[in-house]
């Protein structure tokens, strides 16, 4: 079974997903560099990645800025749960190349959840491997070595590094492009 980049979406019906949100929503595309949600800007939308690839990326005051995560296609994106309210985001979503996506207005997600109990029972699936998923994020930032971390992300995920430029996988990683080059170079030798 291939893994998926993003670990929470493991264990959760895609489908289900997927279906809810083309049932409900509409294909939007984006060109490289534009935005889904813009930090601190209220956002109500999420949706999936049909094909390219979005980015989320943290923008620093005092630290440069740096990438939470890229959601692939047929990955589920957007600000979750701060969508379903309208809420500001905490991050912003952008394109990394041309990309579309399947978008709903993310606020009727609650009445739904209310409404039907398969819609409900996915919502909490949902949560519940998304905790997990950044629990692990968290204890790999803390516990791993930059290098051991990005053995980690090119052992699990092979094509990212023809997908994504490799200063976009150095701010993932949280360190910059000469060390990844130094890594790269290192791992080259054995």
């Amino acid at each position: 079974m291939r893994r998926h980049f993003n670990t929470h979406l493991e264990g959760i019906d895609l489908q289900f997903w997927h279906g809810l949100i083309e049932s409900h929503g509409k294909l939007v595309s984006l060109k490289k560099g534009e935005f889904l949600c813009r930090k601190g800007e209220p956002t109500n939308v999420c949706g999936y990645v049909k094909s390219g690839y979005l980015v989320y990326k943290i923008a620093g005051v005092e630290k440069p800025d740096t990438i939470g995560g890229f959601a692939f296609v047929n990955a589920l994106c957007g600000d979750y749960p701060n969508c379903m309210h309208n809420a500001p985001a905490m991050y912003d979503l952008i394109a990394g190349k041309r990309s579309e996506v399947w978008v709903i207005d993310a606020t009727i997600l609650p009445r739904l959840f209310e409404e039907d109990h398969q819609t409900c029972r996915q919502g909490r699936l949902f949560m519940e491997a998304a905790y997990v998923s950044l629990v692990k994020r968290y204890y790999a930032l803390y516990a791993k070595t930059p290098m051991e971390r990005y053995v980690d992300l090119i052992t699990e995920h092979p094509q990212i590094q023809q997908d994504v430029p490799q200063k976009e996988i150095a701010k993932y990683l949280q360190i910059d492009p000469v060390t990844l080059c130094r890594f790269r170079k290192e791992l080259l030798k054995q």
